[in-house]
């Protein structure tokens, strides 16, 4: 990477970590145990911690457990998190932000359902949600109903009275019940049992991420659990900035700085990287005084070009998958391949 944009990078982290007196971590992987090893890792590296945290985060999901893990050891350190999501932030991403004191959200951010993905029976890719089973119910319950009551009516209007009132529903209900039975007798009551668990686990972590020392857990905080974990009905459900801020208690915009830092970093942050890097932004003492003010806008908006490819730029003008000035790749970070 070209020193100027090493610099340009340094000059706007370096402010917001002094304005937020937080120490700042880069999370842009999948959701992972030995991800969550790694992020411990590089907090408990530095000499001299900050009271707060700023965590760019950006995520498909992953594990609910390591997601509880990360903002559990974030919540014990630290004062105060503040979450910046820049883009994708799904699932096990979502879970984290219940875990966070503020939430900044550009335009390119976006939340997801707490809808768990469990492996599919007899597959070995495939992933299911785990409200499939739940709204199948649901839907043959309605359905269950609709017969019930359209056999019932019908017999009661075609016999013009002639059978009773008992003998009639008695009639609609045996044929609504063989209709059905087909379908009903696929689904398997332990299933039912491990799926209600599983989405249970997920509300269980979400209710004692948002009850901290400096947030009690509040009704609003119970409502979004509930509408995350099961009022959605697509695992790929957009939660923007404006659905966010009915969820969340503490949802703002980034601020000309944190957009300066978005641009510079789009390439990181806008989709998580496959091998991901988890790391804390260790600040540079950069000179200013030896980047002309041309100079450094040029970068700026080369950095931004770049970033918006998808990568930031290596030293030979090629794209790379990591940024220095902060050693993405080395020291105890790592890059985590989601196969």
């Amino acid at each position: 990477m070209s020193e100027t944009l090493a610099k340009a990078i340094a000059n706007a982290v370096n402010p917001l970590a002094e304005s937020l007196e937080a120490d700042i971590f880069l999370y842009s992987a999948q959701i992972a145990r030995e991800y969550a090893d790694c992020l411990i890792q590089e907090a408990r590296r530095i000499d001299n911690p900050r009271k707060n945290a700023g965590l760019i985060l950006t995520t498909h999901g992953g594990d609910a457990d390591a997601a509880f893990q990360i903002m559990r050891f974030l919540q014990r350190r630290y004062d105060q998190i503040t979450l910046f999501v820049f883009g994708h932030c799904k699932s096990a991403g979502t879970l984290m932000a219940l875990g966070a004191d503020e939430i900044v959200m550009s335009d390119f951010g976006e939340f997801g359902p707490l809808d768990v993905q469990v492996s599919k029976r007899d597959e070995l890719f495939w992933r299911e949600s785990g409200l499939d089973i739940q709204q199948a119910l649901d839907v043959l319950g309605a359905q269950a109903f609709t017969y019930f009551e359209s056999y019932f009516l019908d017999l009661i209007s075609s016999t013009q009275g002639g059978l009773s009132t008992k003998t009639a529903a008695d009639i609609a209900s045996s044929m609504a019940v063989q209709l059905l039975t087909p379908v009903s007798t696929q689904i398997d009551p332990l299933r039912i049992g491990e799926m209600n668990r599983v989405m249970q686990i997920a509300q269980d972590y979400g209710k004692r991420l948002s009850d901290t020392r400096s947030r009690p857990l509040t009704q609003k905080a119970l409502q979004a659990i509930t509408q995350l974990s099961s009022g959605y009905h697509s695992h790929s459900f957009v939660i923007d900035f404006e659905e966010a801020t009915q969820l969340f208690e503490n949802v703002r915009e980034p601020t000309e700085a944190e957009l300066a830092v978005e641009r510079l970093l789009l390439g990181l942050v806008r989709s998580p990287l496959d091998p991901g890097i988890i790391k804390w932004i260790e600040p540079v003492s950069v000179d200013s005084q030896e980047v002309g003010g041309q100079d450094e806008q040029n970068t700026d908006e080369g950095a931004s070009e770049r970033a918006s490819e998808g990568a930031v730029p290596g030293d030979n003008g090629q794209s790379t998958r990591h940024a220095e000035p902060y050693e993405l790749s080395t020291g105890n970070s790592k890059l985590f391949s989601s196969n």
